[in-house]
């Protein structure tokens, strides 16, 4: 299966860790030049550094993806270098505390909602723009969770943002599908990044027990995936939502 993205311009959102980190660096060895963007600079230019070893093209740009004016600037980098956007790959996320809802304060569901739906949703919008503006498409990857798809008891917030993440996802994608922007979303289970770290040990341990695999995601499993998604050869694919989760049923 060829995934070559040689020559096409992308954007990761929370590009320094994890997820955004492995997506980044294997959207640049198919040949993009990658924007790895977030808050965290120091570890995102770790991300470009390592990019540029093995010859790929890639660059940090610091972006607080709840500020909408800074995604703004963010989505019109490449149009800035007389460059289209080609890929756009909404990673940015964080996980609230665990707390029951009704213990849930509005000051944590607002952040919550802020960074992980209304960001994405803003992101999608912007990129969406410049690629029907170009008519000649592109690729959207949100990152949802499959705790979007289903109940996860003192989680709360983030389960509404995610399931918001999905619907914006499906919804947007029969929207723009015609003009050929494909728009699709990814649900990883529980994997090994630093937004599992609010669960500690003990939670961690009892996901794995809960995942038939019986072990957590690996950050470049979910990459490989927003890899396809990204490339030419899922050209008639949109509007879909896939789990990635070790066979995990919430």
């Amino acid at each position: 299966m060829e995934l070559s993205l040689k020559g096409k311009n992308v954007i990761v959102t929370g590009g320094a860790l994890g997820i955004g980190k492995e997506t980044c660096v294997l959207l640049a060895k198919q040949g993009a030049n990658v924007i790895v963007s977030d808050i965290k600079e120091i570890e995102g230019n770790f991300v470009v550094e390592e990019i540029q070893n093995f010859g790929g093209e890639a660059s940090f740009v610091k972006c607080d993806v709840t500020k909408e004016e800074e995604i703004i600037q963010l989505t019109n980098t490449f149009q800035n270098q007389n460059k289209r956007l080609d890929i756009m790959v909404n990673n940015a996320g964080i996980a609230n505390k665990p707390s029951f809802m009704h213990k849930v304060t509005t000051e944590v569901w607002n952040k919550l909602i802020l960074m992980d739906l209304t960001s994405v949703f803003w992101c999608q919008k912007y990129a969406t723009k410049l690629m029907l503006g170009d008519r000649l498409g592109g690729s959207i990857i949100n990152v949802a969770s499959i705790a979007g798809l289903g109940a996860s008891p003192s989680l709360g917030p983030y389960c509404v943002a995610k399931a918001g993440v999905i619907e914006l996802t499906t919804t947007a994608a029969l929207e723009v599908a015609k003009y050929g922007v494909r728009i699709n979303a990814v649900c990883p289970g529980w994997t090994e990044t630093a937004i599992l770290d609010v669960a500690g040990e003990r939670g961690k341990s009892t996901m794995e027990k809960n995942i038939p695999m019986g072990r957590l995601g690996k950050p470049k499993e979910v990459a490989n995936l927003i890899t396809f998604l990204a490339s030419d050869a899922s050209s008639f694919i949109t509007g879909s939502v896939y789990r990635i989760d070790g066979g995990t049923r919430s």
